[in-house]
């Protein structure tokens, strides 16, 4: 019966699509019809949509070369697909209800087809439930601390004075502290700063219709001429495409030149990476509950017609499934449940090498690159790579010669004296960097902001980090302060300089990921991640802080975001109790940042990795907190995301993972029939699963590593990586100086915890056999409590000091690193 409903359903949206203009023009884009199939398919559903050459058909089975396929675990997983939003309907993936077998961009584009016909229903249903969650959230979530938010409101006004003459590489702050300023004396940050907040993120087409244009004209896999490109220089061509037309955009007060987008705040779409997972939300971005965007009709059109169909077979998922032939370890992948890996959606957990920047400009690196291509050893991949370096850099220069334009057009309109004399310091500005060596620090934070415009225009805006910047702009700070005669003269200067800052800060803020709907539940809303670093030594193991780092302190005091993301250095010998008093002092002040690292932990940990001590002692945060060597090292941090609980549930259920209903992994033992004689038998069935799932992580890693060889090499990103030029390679074919790939293990505490349990309960006190256990943990022990009460009272955890808890801990971490360390990315 649901088998022939579903039919039915299916066969009328076929014949809407079919008799109605309205809807039959969506069938087509500009690169001729859009052709795909979805197959549905549970216990007693076998049915497909086809849509091809402009008739969409319904078929009652479900053909060999189907491009997607939704298995249901049961019936009424099919029904609750029908009554969700196509929001909610991936959603269904992170529960297991349903299983995505296919390429996904195909699926988008069939709930992209349902919201055209259901989008007044779906509109409804959505505000219905977000009124639903709102009440539901005032009634579970009330005020527990009802004088908090006043007591985090009063601590704004609270206020240090710092001690001058402490920290020795502060030479021109009296109090470092600077308590005196205030958010009102910076009219133009504070009215950012509000604008931040009140303004919902836009989805902007404009880099991918630019980048897509160019392909489309000039060929992707191969030229006009039917040539096989090499990658690197067809993405170059590309990038410089869309730096030359790109919307050169200043915003009013701005004393930086430049946007990553043409929306105030811009949601970026990489359609190469999870760009078409949007394209089924097109109609409902605005209405989802976690954080939603505005979508205009324009750019939904743009996107559906001119953008999306070019990618839906050109994106780094379907390569790996066309050329590994839809391998297990991207099986696990998509299910949402074992592990993530990154590189589907971008490499860009590093940090470039802005000091080369600064100190030779573009025109510098380019001339690197011009002297390296004298050399008459280098192969044809090396000449072409370097050249596509160069025409990288070349984009960004004619941006920056863009916003000159601007910045001038603005000035002769601007009814303002004061601001008519910023647009021409702008103007000035953008003709020299970031083409010629910085001399000053507006020129210096202009010529990083310009270029990570560019950055962001190359790669994902995913953990793409900015370094030491306070180390980098001391210098430029300190030769203009040099110039300065008189103490009113420096305490203008310096506030001045917290403007400034205070303006990068700001700007760092106007973009943020694209994110679908089940992003927003698998990552909690994650920003763009833009870390700074601050403070802790100098590659000479010296006391780095100095006045830009206060300065900087200062900036994100005034303006608290949530991105870009402050990571401060303390390092316990060198660093002054007067610098960490400050850190502490900002991040009571804001509730939130700056994250404190230690330096010698993490100098200590980066030892043994083979790296010199110069470059360690450099090191800065990427992405959230990981360490990255500052414009030397591709790192990609965070590359895998392992659930590591996942193994366990896994080694519970002999290689099956129950929420998944599968059974990918090796068999290590029944715990029902006796095969676990002591608790060693269990871990090494731990490890062993850990190990399998490790495998598949870093075997799809690879893969995706491959994909982006060939679908997204990045020339501007090479060029200001140390290595990439003397080597003619790209960071993402080894050119780095250094080269490793990060996870992020989530879950540890809850494995330690549990062995705990099984170790103590089951194989040393003897409280309760281990089918017992494992049955009052199937049934998340409803029919024990007393167990339950055990369980979580009377077993040494994590956290607690206990030593063997501690000693478990460090025996997981370590097996996890030494299955890790037997690869290479």
């Amino acid at each position: 019966m649901l088998n022939q409903m579903t039919h039915g359903t299916l066969w009328l949206m076929a014949l809407q699509f079919n008799q109605l203009p309205s809807l039959k023009k969506y069938l087509k884009s500009r690169d001729g019809w859009i052709n795909f199939s979805v197959g549905f398919k549970s216990q007693t559903i076998e049915q497909a949509i086809i849509f091809k050459n402009g008739r969409v058909k319904v078929s009652k089975c479900i053909p060999e070369d189907i491009d997607v396929t939704l298995v249901f675990q049961d019936d009424t997983a099919l029904k609750e697909m029908a009554l969700n939003t196509p929001n909610e309907m991936l959603n269904l993936i992170l529960k297991n209800r349903m299983v995505l077998d296919g390429n996904l961009a195909c699926l988008q584009a069939f709930n992209f087809y349902i919201s055209l016909l259901m989008g007044k229903v779906h509109q409804k249903m959505l505000a219905r439930s977000h009124k639903k969650d709102v009440k539901d959230r005032k009634n579970n979530y009330g005020l527990c601390r009802p004088g908090l938010s006043k007591t985090l409101s009063d601590r704004k006004s609270y206020r240090m004075k710092g001690k001058a003459n402490v920290d020795k590489g502060v030479k021109y702050l009296d109090d470092p502290f600077l308590p005196d300023f205030k958010i009102k004396d910076f009219p133009r940050l504070a009215d950012f700063y509000n604008f931040h907040f009140d303004t919902l993120p836009e989805i902007c087409a404009e880099r991918p219709e630019l980048m897509t244009q160019w392909f489309r004209t000039n060929g992707f896999e191969k030229d006009v001429n039917g040539v096989q490109w090499f990658p690197e220089m067809r993405q170059a061509l590309a990038f410089k495409h869309l730096m030359e037309n790109k919307k050169p955009f200043i915003r009013k007060h701005d004393l930086l030149a430049g946007t990553t987008s043409s929306k105030m705040v811009g949601v970026t779409v990489f359609p190469d990476g999870q760009g078409t997972m949007i394209w089924g939300e097109l109609n409902s971005l605005e209405k989802r509950e976690l954080i939603p965007f505005t979508c205009s009709k324009k750019t939904a059109k743009t996107l559906h017609y001119d953008v999306l169909p070019f990618w839906m077979r050109r994106n780094f998922r379907e390569y790996v499934r066309n050329h590994y032939n839809y391998p297990l370890c991207q099986k696990l992948d998509e299910r949402f449940v074992a592990y993530f890996v990154w590189k589907s959606v971008g490499i860009s957990h590093t940090i470039p090498n802005f000091k080369r920047l600064l100190e030779k400009g573009s025109s510098g690196i380019i001339k690197d690159i011009q002297t390296r291509l004298q050399d008459t050893d280098l192969k044809v991949e090396q000449i072409e790579t370097l050249k596509a370096m160069n025409i990288a850099l070349e984009g960004v220069e004619a941006f920056a010669q863009n916003l000159g334009k601007e910045a001038i057009r603005l000035g002769r309109a601007e009814s303002s004296q004061e601001r008519k004399e910023e647009l021409k310091r702008l103007f000035d500005i953008c003709q020299k960097v970031p083409k010629k060596p910085a001399q000053t620090l507006a020129e210096a934070i202009n010529a990083i902001w310009i270029s990570w415009i560019g950055l962001h225009m190359e790669n994902s805006n995913t953990g793409l980090s900015l370094g030491r910047l306070d180390q980098l702009l001391q210098p430029y700070f300190e030769r203009d302060m040099e110039k300065l005669d008189s103490s009113e003269e420096k305490r203008i200067y310096i506030k001045h300089a917290v403007d400034l800052t205070g303006c990068l800060i700001m700007r760092l803020t106007d973009h943020v990921p694209l994110l679908p709907d089940i992003a927003n539940y698998l990552f909690g809303g994650a920003a763009s991640t833009q870390a700074i670093t601050l403070g802790g030594v100098t590659r000479k193991g010296e006391d780095g802080v100095n006045d830009m780092t206060f300065i900087f302190l200062k900036a994100i005091e005034l303006l608290p975001v949530r991105d870009t993301n402050i990571n401060a250095r303390y390092h316990t010998e060198k660093n002054s109790d007067n610098y960490l008093k400050r850190l502490c002092e900002v991040n009571i002040i804001t509730s939130a940042t700056p994250i404190m690292q230690s330096d010698t932990a993490m100098l200590k940990a980066l030892s043994p990795q083979g790296y010199s001590i110069e470059d360690i002692n450099d090191w800065a945060a990427t992405g959230c907190v990981e360490p990255t060597l500052a414009g030397k090292h591709f790192g990609h941090t965070g590359s895998i995301l392992m659930n590591m609980v996942a193994a366990l549930e896994m080694a519970l259920n002999n290689g099956h993972h129950p929420l998944m209903k599968w059974t990918p992994g090796p068999e290590t033992g029944c715990i029902e029939k006796g095969d676990f004689l002591s608790f060693e038998d269990f871990f090494k069935a731990f490890e062993t699963q850990q190990h399998f799932l490790i495998n598949q992580a870093v075997e799809l890693n690879n893969m995706f590593g491959k994909a982006h060889q060939e679908l997204r090499p990045t020339p501007l990103l090479s060029a200001m990586i140390d290595g990439c030029i003397e080597k003619g390679k790209d960071v993402v074919n080894g050119g780095a100086q250094y080269n490793s790939s990060g996870t992020s293990n989530i879950g540890l505490v809850d494995v330690t915890d549990s062995l705990m349990v099984i170790k103590t309960l089951v194989f040393e006190k003897k409280t309760i056999s281990f089918p017992e256990l494992k049955k009052a943990v199937d049934s998340d022990f409803k029919n024990d409590p007393v167990l339950h009460a055990t369980v979580q009272n009377k077993v040494p955890r994590f956290g607690s000091g206990d030593s063997q808890a501690l000693e478990m801990c460090q025996r997981v971490s370590g097996v996890v690193h030494d299955i890790y360390k037997q690869h290479k990315n």
